[in-house]
């Protein structure tokens, strides 16, 4: 095992860190707000370069957006050095929050990948964002990601693009209260007007590859996208010139609110040492209690070593950024954590932690991670559930469907494993459990 020591008081520094604080809670922004497509220029210039077909892949995952884009292009003109440029919003930096940008950004010609350099955009600079609970925040920056391609007279090329960006959200707190609003993705095809003339034919495709594929919602442009199955829709098109109606947002998780939940389990305070997790969350009209209110028991567990423990408790408390590991030989292939519930209700989800979560991010990727991992319910309803190799912020979902009965013990079993690069022990971080609840809680909100 490589571990590390991780102490509250240093997850709440880096808290500090990354927000402000605003009388008892705080606000900020994360994700990029706003990506785009390629312009020939950042100015109004002519260009003799035409895109004959555009491709576009979003792959919606939990956290970020996986884009790809390829373009067939012809200069119809004399030979040229084509600036090209990729447009991309980032909030300011500011005491408020970090500069957002692309990741893994990666332009190509041909199969040959050129260079980029990020530039000032000209023109309209964006507006303030307004947020309800904490008000406005400064607008965000807009920069350029610019190339030069060669073409010679009457040159076709394929261009490709690939980038993540994380998804563009508000959070903001008070006291224990929170509101996490709309996970956004947004692609702007507008800048493509600047081509010569429009582009000859093109498709998008909109995949759903996170869990929660009916909490998507295209909403721009209207009735564009045709809806292929439950994770995938399409929208093809021919001798388009783009303009803003063209711009693409979608709404990829819906906003919520918590609040704290202790209460629904017959807590009458708040002081004094948490020994599980509650809070309630509030998401349109539904409702429910994620906590962690389980006795869990573990197949097998890794011995000590040192100072460090990997009890299966570590998944439920809250004091602690420590971590369950199994303890067999191996990659702990069929190793189980065995919960009774302490107050059965029908589960809406089973929310994890994979990894070793620390303060150390390297450890996340040095020990395994759960790649595949068997739910079963009341010891009656079994189904498996597939982990991305991804490096969460928050707990992944597991959507627990087409079973309603109060559930009174759960079973997680590895099935399979995202291999560590130093370690070979299986570990999870927190597992809590997401119950519907049948109306909305009283709730007093914090102050």
């Amino acid at each position: 095992m490589i571990s590390t020591r991780i102490f509250v008081a240093t997850a709440f520094l880096l808290l500090l860190t990354n927000t402000s604080l605003l009388a008892n809670g705080g606000a900020w922004q994360a994700g990029v707000p706003t990506t785009g497509n390629g312009a020939a220029s950042d100015r109004k210039k002519a260009t003799d370069v035409t895109i004959e077909e555009e491709n576009l892949t979003i792959d919606l995952h939990q956290e970020f957006a996986a884009a790809e884009v390829r373009y067939r292009m012809r200069n119809t003109g004399p030979q040229v050095e084509q600036d090209f440029f990729f447009p991309v919003e980032r909030w300011a930096k500011n005491e408020e929050n970090k500069v957002s940008d692309l990741e893994e950004y990666r332009v190509a010609a041909d199969g040959t990948e050129l260079k980029s350099e990020t530039v000032e955009a000209k023109g309209e600079k964006p507006k303030p964002v307004t947020d309800k609970h904490w008000g406005e925040f400064p607008p965000a920056v807009r920069l350029w990601k610019k190339s030069r391609i060669p073409f010679a007279r009457g040159q076709t090329r394929e261009l490709s693009i690939r980038y993540r960006a994380d998804y563009a959200l508000i959070e903001s707190s008070v006291s224990d209260d929170g509101h996490v609003g709309e996970a956004l993705f947004y692609y702007s095809l507008s800048p493509a007007a600047t081509w010569k003339g429009p582009i000859g034919k093109g498709k998008i495709t909109v995949n759903v590859v996170h869990p929660r594929p009916e909490e998507v919602t295209i909403s721009k442009p209207k009735d564009r996208f045709k809806k292929v199955n439950a994770t995938q829709s399409v929208w093809d098109f021919r001798d388009l010139k783009p303009t803003l109606a063209d711009n693409i947002k979608i709404v990829v998780h819906p906003a919520y609110d918590t609040y704290p939940g202790r209460h629904e389990f017959g807590a009458k305070d708040y002081e004094g040492p948490f020994q599980f997790r509650a809070e309630y969350i509030i998401q349109g009209n539904r409702s429910f209690i994620e906590h962690s209110d389980y006795d869990a028991v573990a197949s097998s567990t890794l011995k000590p070593d040192g100072e460090h423990k990997y009890d299966v408790e570590n998944i439920k408390y809250v004091e602690t950024y420590g971590t369950w590991a199994e303890g067999v030989e191996g990659d702990g292939i069929g190793e189980n954590i065995a919960m009774k519930v302490h107050r059965p209700l029908p589960l809406d989800a089973i929310m994890i932690m994979p990894g070793y979560r620390a303060e150390d991010e390297e450890l996340w990727g040095k020990n395994n991670r759960i790649a595949e991992m068997e739910v079963t319910l009341n010891g009656e309803h079994t189904f498996t559930a597939a982990i991305p190799d991804e490096k969460f912020s928050k707990a992944y979902p597991i959507p627990v469907r087409n079973y309603s009965k109060p559930v009174e013990t759960v079973k997680l079993t590895i099935k399979g494993v995202h291999r560590g690069s130093a370690a070979r022990d299986t570990c999870i971080s927190a597992v809590d459990l997401r119950a519907r609840l049948s109306k909305k809680p009283t709730i007093q909100p914090a102050r």
